[in-house]
């Protein structure tokens, strides 16, 4: 390991720079524990920049005239030895978990057979939006099987509904950390039909879904419910881990956010 760590480090560093390129921010930090000369060069503004950017594509677009945003022609862009971005990187995963953690505090607090309504989950997903996490925050800090199914499912309606990644990459996420097989129960009513002068019950229908479902399309007429929430005909959505065709939602289960 040291002879190819050796024979590498003689090589010319924009030669290193574009191997390190390919790199995940895992493998770059274990390779800049190395040695002092792998943790000067794997801290180079021209792989950490990239980085930073394809995480939090959201952040870089609203906030690329913020001073604390790093600039090229004060963060040394093009100069090896600059480490301004590697720096911002750490602040902002550490920022973006404390922000990610409100919302997990905020669902976990509750009893582990929790009934959400729409106004409450999509409060947290456009919470979430005015946070600006990015993809991997959300995979990080929300697509963790030791979690509940509803931030699993709350954390995938926020990327659908605002970061619009590939339907195989959120799958492929999904699958990553176990989760894609998760079951939830979404019920929601509708205003019923008019029929004959006189309008019908409302109609009430509750159904189990995996993650994987919604994603695929399976369950377009869910995820279009989920994503919509109270609108039109439709009078009340919930989520819950319990079956809810029984248990109708009651104003005990809304709570401010």
């Amino acid at each position: 390991m040291n002879s190819i760590l050796f024979s590498c480090s003689s090589l010319p560093h924009d030669i290193i720079l574009k191997i390190g390129s390919s790199l995940q921010v895992i493998d770059l930090c274990s390779l800049s524990s190395c040695s002092r000369f792998w943790r000067e060069l794997c801290g180079s503004d021209v792989l950490w920049e990239p980085l930073f950017r394809k995480r939090w594509p959201l952040l870089c677009t609203f906030d690329a005239d913020s001073t604390l945003f790093p600039h090229p022609q004060n963060a040394g862009t093009t100069d090896e030895d600059s480490q301004e971005w590697r720096r911002f990187y750490v602040v902002q995963h550490k920022e973006m978990a404390s922000r990610a953690s409100e919302v997990i505090t905020y669902v976990t607090k509750w009893p582990a057979t929790l009934s959400l309504e729409a106004g409450e989950y999509l409060r947290a997903v456009e919470t979430m939006s005015s946070m600006r996490l990015g993809f991997q925050d959300v995979e990080l800090f929300l697509f963790k099987p030791n979690l509940s199914v509803l931030l699993n499912l709350i954390g995938l309606i926020y990327c659908i509904k605002h970061l619009n990644p590939l339907p195989e990459q959120i799958l492929d996420a999904l699958r990553q950390y176990g989760i894609s097989e998760q079951l939830v129960w979404v019920k929601w009513s509708t205003l019923g039909r008019w029929s004959g002068g006189r309008r019908m019950r409302d109609e009430i229908v509750s159904r189990q879904v995996s993650l994987v479902d919604v994603v695929t399309g399976k369950e377009e007429t869910v995820l279009r419910v989920l994503q919509r929430g109270v609108v039109h005909e439709v009078l009340r959505v919930c989520i819950s881990t319990i079956d809810l065709a029984c248990t109708p939602c009651t104003s005990s289960t809304i709570r401010n956010y």
